[in-house]
């Protein structure tokens, strides 16, 4: 598996998308207006029933949708932060070691990979 390589705001960036695209998949949610008119075209019939019956399970699938798309743009943002604070402590970490080795004791060449 190839290695995941991350720069500066993707995880930002990506979470913000997600939130774009749930608010987008959330504008087709209501039951479309043409459902409502086959009762009127086909008096009698069931297709009328049955279109409702679809209509409200594409509601329910795209309310499934949306909410997956919001809570993975949640959770993607919550690892960003996450992943901020981790770097913000391993700089801290490094800089700790860094002023604690005397100088002259800090590897060159290929051992600080060069």
């Amino acid at each position: 598996m190839p290695d995941l390589h991350i720069c500066t705001g993707d995880l930002e960036k990506l979470s913000c998308e997600l939130r774009e695209v749930s608010g987008q998949v959330g504008r087709y949610i209501s039951l479309p207006p043409n459902l409502a008119q086959v009762r009127s075209a086909m008096p009698g019939s069931s297709a009328a029933q049955n279109a409702q019956q679809a209509g409200e399970h594409i509601e329910e699938q795209l309310s499934t949708l949306r909410t997956s798309f919001a809570d993975l743009s949640d959770n993607i943002g919550a690892s960003a932060k996450q992943f901020s604070v981790t770097e913000d402590i391993n700089d801290m970490a490094l800089q700790a070691i860094k002023a604690s080795v005397p100088m002259g004791y800090l590897p060159t060449g290929l051992m600080r990979g060069r």
